[in-house]
């Protein structure tokens, strides 16, 4: 009877070890934008290497889904990756998880060295500018068009830095960090004449957002929620960032500006 008692308990053991070690399967739909999210870089970029780590530290296989923006929006069933702000007028998520914040700017492009450094302080300031930005990105198009302003859409970010360039457009709106990169990248002979007008007070999160009939929704929120924390407190968080950008601290602001956005997408869940 003893043996057959320790056998019972040896295998529920061993199930309750494997229900652990189990991977859970999670997709996340994102749009290309390098060298946050992208397909041809290993790990699917820095956003992408550090959902990778979260998941490592949660035992959870992330699968990071290519779409157009406008179509990660119009779907309201899904699991998605990007800022908020963009989806939840159209889909209720059961759980937001933000994981890194970042700030928009203005890029235009100029190469006449004597020219003076603009200055966009007002709606006044843009009145007869064409600006490109992403096509699905949260803008009331009707309202900068009743201001005087027109918006160029585009698919994708290169794009939109080649009307930059060719002058089709007099501004762009971009996430600094991919700005920055898809300058490198396709203008590395011209990086100084663009120029870059940060959007003051402007803090965004990208987050992931789980679908509300997500299977185990609640297990993975809670996994993906210590495995940000453990990589935070261990150093990988910042050895990744650093990864893509040398110079770019994780200050105290950084992180107070991410536990602000944690607080604001909770919804009444302990962090």
């Amino acid at each position: 009877m003893r043996k057959l008692l320790a056998l019972i308990g040896f295998i529920i053991v061993c199930n309750l070890h494997a229900l652990e070690s189990t991977d859970m399967t999670v997709v996340l739909d994102a749009n290309e934008a390098p060298p946050f999210f992208s397909a041809s870089m290993p790990h699917d970029g820095m956003v992408g290497e550090i959902i990778y780590e979260i998941s490592k530290a949660s035992n959870i296989k992330t699968i990071i889904n290519y779409k157009p923006l406008s179509r990660m929006i119009e779907d309201d069933s899904n699991n998605d990756l990007g800022n908020p702000a963009f989806f939840i007028n159209n889909q209720d998520f059961n759980s937001i998880i933000p994981i890194i914040v970042y700030h928009m700017s203005f890029y235009y492009y100029s190469n006449d060295k004597n020219k003076k450094h603009i200055k966009i302080e007002s709606l006044h300031d843009l009145k007869g500018s064409k600006i490109g930005v992403l096509k699905g990105s949260l803008i009331n198009l009707l309202f900068f068009k009743n201001q005087g302003i027109v918006f160029v859409t585009s698919y994708s970010q290169e794009s939109l830095f080649k009307k930059l360039r060719l002058k089709r457009v007099d501004y762009v709106i971009e996430v600094e960090f991919v700005g920055e990169f898809i300058i490198n990248k396709l203008f590395p002979s011209q990086k100084d004449n663009f120029k870059s007008i940060k959007i003051q007070s402007n803090h965004n999160p990208i987050a992931i957002m789980l679908a509300e009939d997500e299977k185990d929704v609640d297990i993975i929120t809670k996994k993906y929620r210590e495995g940000l924390e453990k990589i935070i407190e261990n150093g990988t968080y910042q050895r990744v960032i650093n990864k893509y950008f040398p110079e770019q601290e994780i200050t105290s602001d950084w992180l107070k500006n991410l536990n602000k956005f944690k607080e604001l997408y909770n919804f009444g869940e302990e962090l």
